[in-house]
C-alpha cells in the first residue's frame, strides 16, 4: 500500500484477490457506460484471451477506504521482450480510461504511476488499447511516471454516437435526411406486407447462447467473400464473447437482437445498455435478404428501443462506415496509444515500430485492434 496525494494506492496481482472491489469496480465502470473497463469484460478477457498473463490491478482508496478508482491492466509475459502490461482485450475493446467517475481519471492515472512502475519496473511499456485522443489522464500517467515516459500513439479513428438526451423517436426521425426516413418507413412496411416480421431478445439465459451462435452465423453470412477481416472470426474472440454475454446478461446488460422473418432469423445485432449508455457492437445478415436492407431496419429498430428505455446516448463504437453516418449525430475520436520509457531516436523508432507490428495481429499474445471497417454491417 501506499500512500500518494490523499489516497492510499494498492495493486492486486491475484486473481483470487480481486472479489473485495468488483462491486465497487462494477459500479464506477457502469456510471460512465463503458463495457470495456467493466470486471465482466476484465475477467472474460483473462480467461480466454490471456493465458499465462498476470492480473495487474491498482486500487486508489480515499483515506476511508472507499474505493475512488481503478487502473485494471494485466501484465502479458513474453520471454525476451520489455516487460509489458495491458488493458484485458484491446483487440475487442473500442475505448479505455481509468475506472473512475467523469472527472478523476487524471488523479487515478497520477495515483498509479509510481505503484505500477515499482511492481513492473520503471523500463516496462503500456499498451493502453484505444483511448479518447483529446484526453489529459494518458499524458498525466506518462508525466507521473518515474524518469517519464513518450507516448507512441497510431493515428485517430472515430467512433460515432447519437446523443438522445430525452427525444422521442419523432424527434430523432426530423433531424434525419428525408430518404432515411422513407427507408426506414417504406422498407419495413414492404417486409410485413410480404412476410411475418418478428424483432425478439432472448427470453432466457438458456437462450442466451443460442441466439449468439445464431448472431455468429448471420455475421459469416455477411463478411463471406469479403477481403477484410472481421474483428469476431477467430475461435478466441468467440470464447471471450460467449463468456462476456452470459456476464452481460446476468447483469441485464445484454442487448442482443435477432429480426426474424417467416420465423427464419435474418438479421442479428448484438451489443449492450450500460448506465445510461446503449452501444452497438457487431451485426450480421443473410446477403439473400438484402434487398429489403434487413440490417439497415434492424438497426433502427435498435435506436427505437434505446430511446424507449431512455438511454442518453447510442454509442455506435469503433468505425466512420457510411452507414454509421446516416445514423450519428456526433463523433469523439480515439488513438491507440503505448506508453514506453524515454529513449533516443532510433530505439525510440524501433520500439514504435515494434508496437506497430503487434498492432498488425504478430504479437502471440493477443493480436491487437483491426481497422476500422470491422463494424460494417
Amino acid at each position: 500500500m501506499l500512500s500518494t496525494n490523499g489516497f492510499n494506492v494498492e495493486l492486486i496481482d491475484r486473481q483470487d484477490a480481486l472479489g473485495g472491489v468488483l462491486d465497487s469496480w462494477r459500479r464506477l465502470a457502469a456510471a460512465r457506460g463503458n463495457a470495456f473497463v467493466t470486471p465482466e469484460w476484465y475477467l472474460a478477457a483473462i480467461g480466454t484471451l490471456h493465458e499465462g498473463s498476470v492480473p495487474t490491478v491498482v486500487v486508489v482508496r480515499d483515506g476511508d477506504g472507499t474505493v475512488r478508482g481503478l487502473l485494471p491492466m494485466l501484465e502479458v509475459r513474453s520471454e525476451g521482450a520489455p516487460r509489458l502490461a495491458s488493458f484485458p482485450g484491446t483487440r475487442y475493446g473500442d475505448l479505455f480510461h481509468p475506472v473512475a467517475a467523469e472527472g478523476d481519471d487524471e488523479r487515478i492515472a497520477t495515483a498509479a504511476a509510481p505503484v505500477l512502475a515499482r511492481h513492473l519496473g520503471a523500463r516496462c511499456q503500456l499498451d493502453l488499447g484505444r483511448v479518447d485522443a483529446g484526453a489529459r489522464w494518458w499524458r498525466e500517467l506518462a508525466r507521473a511516471w518515474p524518469a517519464r515516459m513518450t507516448a507512441v500513439p497510431r493515428p485517430a479513428e472515430a467512433l460515432p454516437y447519437i446523443e438522445l438526451n430525452g427525444s422521442s423517436w419523432e424527434d430523432y426521425l426530423a433531424g434525419r435526411s428525408r430518404q432515411f426516413r422513407n427507408q426506414v418507413g417504406r422498407k419495413m412496411r414492404w417486409l410485413r406486407r410480404d412476410h411475418q416480421v418478428r424483432v425478439r431478445q432472448p427470453a432466457s439465459g438458456e437462450e442466451v447462447l443460442g441466439d449468439v451462435a445464431t448472431l455468429f452465423e448471420l455475421h459469416d453470412a455477411r463478411w463471406k467473400g469479403r477481403h477484410e477481416v472481421s474483428a469476431i472470426a477467430d475461435p478466441g474472440a468467440r470464447d471471450f464473447h460467449r463468456r462476456f454475454v452470459v456476464e452481460a446478461h446476468e447483469r441485464g446488460w445484454l442487448r442482443l437482437y435477432l429480426l426474424e422473418v417467416d420465423a427464419v432469423p435474418v438479421a442479428g445485432w448484438y451489443g449492450w445498455r450500460v448506465g445510461e449508455r446503449f452501444s452497438y457492437y457487431q451485426a450480421g445478415f443473410d446477403p439473400a435478404w438484402g434487398r429489403y436492407s434487413v440490417g439497415f431496419l434492424l438497426l433502427a429498430e435498435t435506436v427505437r428501443e434505446a430511446i424507449a428505455e431512455g438511454a442518453a446516448e447510442y454509442d455506435l463504437l469503433l468505425g466512420d462506415e457510411p452507414f454509421k453516418a446516416r445514423f450519428a449525430t456526433d463523433r469523439r475520436l480515439g488513438q491507440s496509444v503505448l506508453l514506453a520509457p524515454r529513449l533516443s531516436g532510433p530505439r525510440l523508432k524501433a520500439t514504435a515500430r515494434a508496437w506497430l507490428a503487434r498492432a498488425r495481429g504478430r504479437s502471440a499474445a493477443e493480436p491487437p485492434s483491426q481497422p476500422t471497417a470491422t463494424r460494417a454491417l
